[in-house]
Parts: C-alpha cells; sequence; structure tokens
C-alpha cells in the first residue's frame, strides 16, 4: 500500500497537480459492457471520483468515492489501469478553474442502493453513450482523454472473456469439449 500511495505522491509532485481516484463503475453482459456515471455539482457526468485517504489504499479511496456518490459496491481492482486530466471549477468562482489528475480503478458492480450523496443521479448507459455524456460540457482535451478511459476499461473488461471464447472455440474444434 505505502508503495501505490508513494507512486500516486511522485506522479502528484511530477505533474505538479493533485491527484484524485476515481471508480470506473460497470457491469457486463454477454454483449457489452455499461458504465455507471453520476452527475457532478455543475450537472456534467462523470466517474465518481474524489480525494486518497491516508488512512486506504487508493483503490480503497476509488470504492469509497462510488459508494457515496453511486451507492455501489463490487469487485475493485487493486491497480489502476489509466488516468487522465480533468478540471473543475475553483470554489466561489465561475471563471477560475484547476486542473486535476484522476486515476482510475475498475470496479465490476455486485449490489446497488440509493447513495449517500444527494443530487448524483447514478445512471448506466452503453460505452458510446457515456463517452459522448463524459465529453459534454468539456473542452476537447479533456473529453479525449476521458472517451479514451472508457476505450480502454472495455478492452480490460473484455479481453478476458475473449480470451476465453477463443480458447473454448480452438478446444471445440478439436474435439475436447463438447458444442451444444
Amino acid at each position: 500500500m505505502a508503495r501505490i500511495l508513494a507512486g500516486l505522491k511522485r506522479l502528484a509532485s511530477r505533474t505538479n497537480l493533485p491527484v484524485q481516484v476515481a471508480a470506473v463503475c460497470y457491469r457486463q453482459s454477454d454483449s457489452s459492457v455499461e458504465f455507471l456515471l453520476v452527475k457532478t455539482s455543475s450537472g456534467k457526468w462523470t466517474f465518481p471520483k474524489g480525494r486518497l485517504s491516508a488512512s486506504m489504499t487508493p483503490s480503497q479511496s476509488a470504492a469509497r468515492e462510488a459508494w457515496e456518490e453511486a451507492g455501489v459496491r463490487g469487485q475493485i481492482a487493486e491497480r489502476h489501469f489509466g488516468s487522465y486530466l480533468d478540471s473543475k471549477r475553483t470554489l466561489g468562482s465561475e471563471v477560475r478553474t484547476r486542473e486535476f489528475r484522476i486515476v482510475t480503478f475498475l470496479l465490476e458492480v455486485h449490489t446497488t442502493v440509493d447513495p449517500e450523496e444527494n443530487g448524483r443521479k447514478p445512471t448506466w448507459f452503453a460505452a458510446r453513450t457515456a463517452k459522448r455524456c463524459l465529453a459534454e460540457g468539456r473542452p476537447s482535451v479533456y473529453a479525449k482523454q476521458i472517451a479514451s478511459i472508457v476505450d480502454s476499461a472495455v478492452e480490460h473488461v473484455s479481453t478476458p472473456q475473449k480470451r476465453r471464447s477463443t480458447l473454448l472455440m480452438r478446444a471445440q474444434r478439436r474435439g475436447f469439449v463438447p458444442v451444444g
């Protein structure tokens, strides 16, 4: 845990940006992956995200944010799979913004309840729609980065399933597994 936290602190100091963690909450069906997004106070869609907690690992901090903002629990990856830049308004200002580096962790959702935080409106979206919603109200540089997180998440989630399907098809062709 200390090594991971130290790595994120190095990232923050190297980029001279504050680091937050996000839970990229997903559920998977046979043919697609859906993502759970929440509304920010400014009305933009985002992944549940927030500050690192000194008493938790980064993935645990991300899972806590998913619980508070989206009301979800599930299996969260211990290692982050990507990061992106985002900005938010400076407190008390309509014009000034501050950039953040958001480090992302995949969270496979198992249960949902009403979130602790009001006004978040957790909503499931197909990957293509999630990218469109995440782009709304963001400058294109941020929209492209967050879209690449969705693409990367789809790849991470579907790769084991693709690998299993490929292995199963090969085994069936060789007659090792009954078809049916």
